[in-house]
């Protein structure tokens, strides 16, 4: 279900409101990724550079950029994610 279907059935009730606050900011401006004030959250900034038309740019650079940041555990596999955009984009430019 999508966030404003959630949000909107949630909308009134004052049993989780920490809860429904939580949902707005895991989608615009996550604190782990800097929040909405932050000038430099990946999504700024690759808008900024233009790679918000370019897939797999956009992709290498957000993987990157926050390689361990939600879970540090994973910094590994979003580095590996970010080499599989990068060689794809490769891949697409060699043919």
């Amino acid at each position: 279900m999508e966030i404003k279907k959630v949000m909107k059935k949630l909308e009134g009730r004052e049993l989780f409101p920490e809860a429904v606050e939580r949902a707005k900011e895991m989608v615009n401006g996550p604190a782990h990724y800097g929040g909405v004030d932050n000038p430099y959250e990946v999504i700024k900034v690759c808008e900024a550079w233009g790679l918000d038309k370019d897939a797999y740019l956009f992709n290498v650079v957000k993987y990157v950029a926050r390689a361990g940041i939600k879970d540090p555990k994973k910094e590994l596999e979003d580095l590996k994610k970010a080499v599989f955009y990068l060689e794809r984009k490769i891949k697409n430019l060699e043919k």
